[in-house]
Parts: C-alpha cells; sequence; structure tokens
C-alpha cells in the first residue's frame, strides 16, 4: 500500500469511529498541549492530523506510519515547565510506542523501519546549530543511510504540520544543501 491508501484508510476509520479502538495512542492527543509558539494549529492530534495530510499519497507506507506515529510518546512526556508545555523525550517514547502498534494492526514488516524514523525525525533539530556549518563525516554516513530519504519526507510533513516559529524545515532544507 501507498501512503494515499491509508490516508484514504485513516479517514474512514475517523468517520466511522473505528479510530478510537484500532488507535487509541492517536486519539489520545487530543487535548495534550504544545508550545504555541512553535505549533499555533493546536494540540498535538491536530499537527498530527495536519502533517498526515501533507505526506505526498504516492509516498512509501512507511513515512504514512512514522508521520501518524512520531509524536505518540507526548501523551506521557508532555509537562508545564517554566510557562511553557514541554514533551521532553518524546522522540524516544514515541518510537518505543511503535512496534506495539504495528503489532496490533498486524504490519509486523514495517516496524524496524517506522521506529528507525519516528527515532530520528529530530534529527536536525538534534545536531543543534552544526547544521549551519559543514557537517561532520558522521553526520554526512548518516544521510547516506537507506532510509534517509524516507526520513526527509516524514521530516517535511512533520514541519508542514508546524504552524509557528519553528526552525524545522531550515535546518532540514541546510542539511540537504551541504550534501
Amino acid at each position: 500500500m501507498r501512503s494515499g491508501d491509508w490516508q484514504r484508510r485513516l479517514d474512514v476509520w475517523t468517520k466511522t469511529s473505528e479510530l478510537e479502538n484500532l488507535l487509541p495512542e492517536l486519539t489520545a492527543l487530543r487535548g495534550v498541549q504544545q508550545p504555541e509558539k512553535f505549533h499555533t494549529e493546536g494540540d498535538v492530534y491536530i499537527h498530527t492530523r495536519l502533517a498526515v495530510a501533507a505526506v505526498d499519497p504516492a509516498a512509501d507506507e512507511r513515512v504514512f506510519w512514522a508521520v501518524l506515529l512520531h509524536d505518540i510518546g507526548k501523551l506521557t512526556t508532555t509537562e508545564f515547565v517554566n510557562d511553557q508545555w514541554r514533551a521532553h523525550g518524546h522522540v524516544e517514547k514515541s518510537a518505543e510506542l511503535v512496534p506495539d502498534v504495528l503489532n496490533r494492526l498486524k504490519l509486523t514488516s514495517l516496524i524496524e523501519d517506522v521506529t528507525w524514523l519516528v527515532k530520528n525525525h529530530h534529527f536536525a533539530l538534534d545536531w543543534g546549530n552544526t547544521v549551519f556549518k559543514k557537517l561532520t563525516l558522521r553526520q554526512r554516513r548518516f544521510c547516506a543511510l537507506s532510509l534517509f530519504p524516507l526520513l526527509i519526507e516524514v521530516c517535511r510533513a512533520d514541519a508542514a504540520g508546524s504552524i509557528g516559529c519553528s526552525d524545522k524545515l531550515e535546518r532540514l532544507e541546510w542539511v540537504l544543501s551541504q550534501l
């Protein structure tokens, strides 16, 4: 299946209330707050749905699943700290939850790749300001990994689902300009 097939199926699940039974990790994101500075679109659920809508329908299904599940860890990691919503550790927690979700949906062949994509969807942010300098040999090797093109699609969709002053896309494009 391609991403567009899953997007249509997700729409059906949403309209028929199957979503709650099939993906409770996703529906639980309704009402989970995010820093308004970076996410004026609303809660994590809204952000996720906008990001999924930004996925090219012809994209590999692993991109769809990685985008759909990239922030499911925010349910348990989000807290209000220093007058701002934070979700420290959400990337790791999200990646930890992927195998259970995909096993339940009998999509076991996708687990390894989707987990890796979710685990690395903040790579450009994690690299800090070094992305605006010359990439290191280690960073270049990371960019040469076979799943990297799919990761770029995941990161672009994540950025498209974020309405605010995030520099996710700028950092990503800078990395790509160095390759």
